[in-house]
């Protein structure tokens, strides 16, 4: 069985997490996706929305796996990342990637990366071991950043096994500038799925 983990802090997720997800699916065609929010990233110290809510609005991916244009057969939001956060314990991607690995020993495990992120790898908690359980598939966040991402990939993987290149169409968003935005009053309806936007309006979120 392949799988393909796609994780984030998802704070608050966005058409552009969708569109890049949707790229990576289609790239290697997975028999599972697995949507796995953080309970806390190490690279951050807090997040603005509470992890039960974050969790709530990941539901909004549950639309690549229905209608006509699914891409997956199997779509699920995992909080087990929430979880090890709740007893204290830190969140590394290493952790979920042997997780799932050994879930499924004989199976494929895909992770689904932004550019941004593959430029950074090898500043990842034990990086090695990620790249030797899975396969990254690259998205780029940005038009015209290939050449570096493949300079990058060489970098990280000279025999050219371990990471793919998912082409799409870059929707350049970040989370960080839509909470900005929401909390001048901004609906965002064009950034985020209205799932999402219900979720914020119904908690008010994001406010100053």
């Amino acid at each position: 069985m392949k799988t393909l983990l796609y994780g984030g802090s998802f704070d608050p997720p966005h058409n552009g997490h969708l569109n890049n997800l949707r790229a990576a699916a289609a790239c290697v065609r997975p028999d599972r996706v697995v949507v796995m929010p953080a309970g806390l990233s190490p690279f951050k110290q807090h997040t603005a929305a509470p992890a039960a809510l974050r969790l709530e609005m990941c539901g909004c991916f549950r639309q690549l796996a229905q209608g006509e244009e699914a891409v997956t057969p199997q779509l699920e939001v995992s909080s087990w990342e929430i979880a090890q956060a709740e007893v204290g314990r830190r969140n590394y991607t290493v952790l979920t990637v042997e997780m799932l690995a050994a879930q499924d020993p004989e199976g494929k495990l895909y992770l689904a990366v932004g550019s941004d992120m593959l430029l950074s790898f090898d500043g990842w908690h034990r990086w090695q071991d990620i790249l030797r359980l899975a396969h990254l598939v690259v998205t780029s966040r940005n038009a015209g950043d290939a050449p570096e991402l493949c300079a990058k990939a060489r970098q990280l993987d000279p025999a050219g096994q371990r990471i793919l290149f998912a082409p799409v169409t870059a929707l350049p968003m970040a989370s960080s500038a839509l909470r900005q935005r929401l909390a001048a009053g901004e609906d965002c309806a064009e950034e985020l799925p209205e799932a999402v936007r219900a979720v914020i309006r119904r908690e008010h979120l994001y406010q100053t």
